[in-house]
């Protein structure tokens, strides 16, 4: 026993070396639709737009909303930006769609779906894994 428990050890350390296990070392990455890269942002602006306080751009239209149904980045970003983890954020914008207070934000299940989708609606705000930003979507850094 003492043998399988040293293996697996041995083999878990292996593969946090060779970087299988990037999902622990996440870090979300706020991203958008190139059209919005000249909007200012900071940190209670992230805040409004993802609790639907706020559903336009100052200069670019509709805000859309794309985030991750659950998981570790979802967790990181959410936390930060609106204090809840995905279960809240969820249960929150289910009590807005249910009386009408907002449409709420269009889910994936892969970061990959979501990027092209924020690449290809205008006014589309998200967040992925850092890892996964492409030259489709810029980066949006809110200011203090």
């Amino acid at each position: 026993m003492k043998k399988k428990f040293l293996r697996r050890l041995v083999a878990m350390i292996a593969l946090l070396l060779a970087g299988g296990s990037t999902q622990a070392f996440a870090t979300a990455t706020l991203i958008g639709n190139p059209g919005i890269a000249h909007e200012k942002l900071d940190a209670s602006t992230v805040k409004a737009v993802f609790l639907g306080k706020k559903v336009a751009w100052d200069s670019a239209g509709r805000i859309t909303l794309a985030v991750l149904k659950s998981g570790p980045v979802a967790d990181e970003f959410l936390k930060g930006a609106v204090d809840m983890n995905s279960s809240a954020f969820n249960n929150h914008w289910r009590r807005l769609a249910m009386t009408g207070g907002g449409t709420a934000p269009k889910t994936f299940d892969k970061e990959e779906e979501l990027r092209k989708f924020v690449s290809e609606t205008a006014g589309a705000i998200g967040f992925i894994d850092s890892a996964n930003v492409d030259d489709s979507v810029v980066v949006l850094k809110p200011g203090s």
